[in-house]
């Protein structure tokens, strides 16, 4: 479901730590309000049945009975935010919200017919409702991403071949169109002026641009709404016992105050934001909320210990793990101190938010994460392409401009026919580039130089046959013997080359150096760069004592189909 643990690698939470943060969330809110930990049964069945809504590897086991039954356990089971949850998790828009209102209300109802009672029942069932489906959907929002991690790249690379395909459209296959008519024309002149401008035009290397920044993921939408709905719940809930409480007046005013300030701070440590970045000032904020969260918990009949699951939420989301977690450790033991019950709240208020927090970071590491893979990708196959243009596309074109320019000398052989196919060899290539379909084929590509060096008046000494080199390896063979050739016929003053074919690769000579100084282009390059990839060796350059030579060894690569 979650395609590795690569988080884990990164030192982030995976799925295991995201559900054990999701179930125990749930665990506390079934826990019961009069004391204890432990949930009653009707709880347990409620949070069973939740469990199976959130978790993503629970799909199967849902129907039209998980929901039902959830809304028939809600009088018992205590927990009227499970099914609120539920309803928001399963049910199409826009009826879900009038559900969920609805849902919301019956909570008002079964807590009681007293205004304080009412009150604090919607607003927990608002609260956890809307807890347990942003810390869902967000779970699920996580795991979707991180399944579909190479989606996005695939789709930024069709793009870029649609925009390469395009682009070499104009730049390479008009001028080739244009070769064929004056070839059909008989101007072998202008085919030979036309293919030479098509080829330094594709030889050229300008810097590709930058690959274009790849489409946001989708966004964690509902953070930010259920974040600020669930704080007001959690204020007014806290308000609604601070209400019952009896307190003096100023006792009173002093409670509520702490309350508001504390809730304000956690709105501001647990807005959305980039991984890394914290809010301004948030050390003084937190000792702030530390402060006032402590001061009221042990205070003469303090409020709800809420202040301090803030607190120790804060101390999750803000603080590295190795102080986080013994923060909240600690506020644990302090409510503890006060009754089970105020221990079991701080545990359950901290890992609500420090989930939405974990899951709304998590998320955007994982867009991150698929937007660098997307431009790896583009760029990764913006070389593949520049690098297929240059060694075949401006290989071929060579080809037709040199057995254009030999019709001029020979008019009456069969040269600009050859001119002409060669074209539509190159046209057919170019049509491929984009597609990454442009394997070569050693036998062609063996015909054609032979075809050629005969156009060109060299002699060539051919040993071996393409049947005596490892098969996986020929198309990389074709293509360095293709650009050896077009270097030679670029470059060199020769009259004869030998060309040896052999289990252990090629090796092709010319009797005529490169004529000094030469500046080499990308071929070569190019050519090492496919025999590294490859696992075989390409080495070239003059040998005494007056030769060029260009030879690539296989044996010993570790061999594998190998798109030249």
């Amino acid at each position: 479901m979650f395609g590795g643990t690569k988080d884990e690698d990164e030192g982030l939470p995976g799925p295991v730590v995201l559900s054990l943060v999701l179930l125990g969330a749930m665990f506390g809110m079934a826990a019961p309000a009069d004391g204890g930990w432990w949930p009653a049964p009707a709880a347990l069945v409620a949070l069973a049945v939740q469990a199976v809504h959130c978790l993503p590897w629970t799909t199967r086991l849902r129907g039209a009975w998980t929901p039902a039954a959830q809304l028939l356990l809600a009088p018992w089971s205590g927990v009227p935010g499970f099914a609120a949850a539920s309803v928001l998790l399963l049910v199409r828009r826009p009826v879900r919200w009038v559900l969920f209102a609805l849902v919301v209300a019956g909570a008002a109802v079964l807590a009681g017919d007293t205004g304080h009672l009412a009150a604090n029942g919607a607003s927990n069932a608002l609260a956890q409702g809307l807890t347990v489906y942003a810390l869902t959907r967000l779970f699920h929002l996580y795991a979707e991403l991180h399944a579909a991690r190479d989606q996005l790249a695939a789709a930024q690379v069709t793009q870029e071949r649609r925009r390469a395909a395009r682009e070499l459209h104009a730049a390479i296959g008009v001028p080739l169109a244009a070769v064929l008519r004056l070839a059909a024309d008989g101007d072998a002149a202008a085919v030979a002026a036309t293919a030479r401008r098509a080829a330094a035009r594709v030889r050229a290397t300008p810097e590709p641009p930058r690959p274009a920044d790849p489409p946001d993921g989708p966004t964690p939408a509902p953070v930010l709404p259920v974040l600020i709905a669930v704080h007001l719940g959690y204020l007014a809930a806290g308000l609604a016992l601070l209400a019952d409480l009896d307190l003096a007046p100023l006792h009173l005013a002093v409670a509520i105050g702490a309350l508001t300030v504390v809730t304000g701070l956690q709105v501001h440590h647990s807005l959305p934001r980039p991984p890394g970045v914290h809010p301004p000032g948030y050390r003084w904020t937190w000792a702030l909320q530390c402060a006032l969260a402590v001061a009221v918990l042990f205070g003469p009949a303090g409020p709800h210990p809420q202040l301090l699951a803030f607190a120790a939420a804060s101390a999750l989301v803000l603080l590295p793990p190795a102080a986080g977690w013994p923060a909240f450790g600690a506020a644990v033991l302090a409510a503890g101190t006060v009754s089970g019950t105020a221990a079991v709240d701080v545990v359950t208020i901290a890992l609500v938010y420090y989930g939405l927090t974990l899951l709304t970071t998590l998320v955007h590491r994982v867009r991150e994460a698929h937007r660098a893979l997307a431009e790896l990708a583009v760029a990764r196959e913006r070389r593949r392409i520049a690098r297929d243009v240059h060694d075949l596309l401006g290989s071929g074109l060579t080809a037709v401009a040199v057995t254009a320019e030999l019709a001029l000398r020979e008019p009456a052989a069969e040269h600009l026919p050859q001119a002409a196919a060669l074209a539509e060899r190159t046209l057919a290539e170019l049509r491929a580039i984009p597609a990454d379909h442009t394997e070569l084929d050693l036998d062609r590509e063996l015909a054609s130089t032979k075809a050629l060096l005969a156009a060109a008046g060299i002699d060539l000494r051919l040993t071996g046959t393409p049947g005596t080199t490892p098969a996986e390896a020929r198309p990389l063979l074709a293509a360095v013997l293709r650009e050896g050739v077009t270097n030679l016929l670029r470059h060199s003053r020769a009259t004869h080359c030998t060309l040896t074919l052999h289990p252990e690769g090629l090796h092709l000579t010319n009797n005529h150096p490169h004529p000094g100084p030469h500046h080499p282009g990308n071929g070569t390059p190019n050519l090492t760069a496919r025999a590294g990839a490859f696992g075989a060796s390409l080495t070239t350059g003059p040998t005494p004592p007056d030769h060029w030579t260009l030879d690539l060894k296989v044996r010993g690569a570790a061999h594998r189909p190998s798109r030249a």
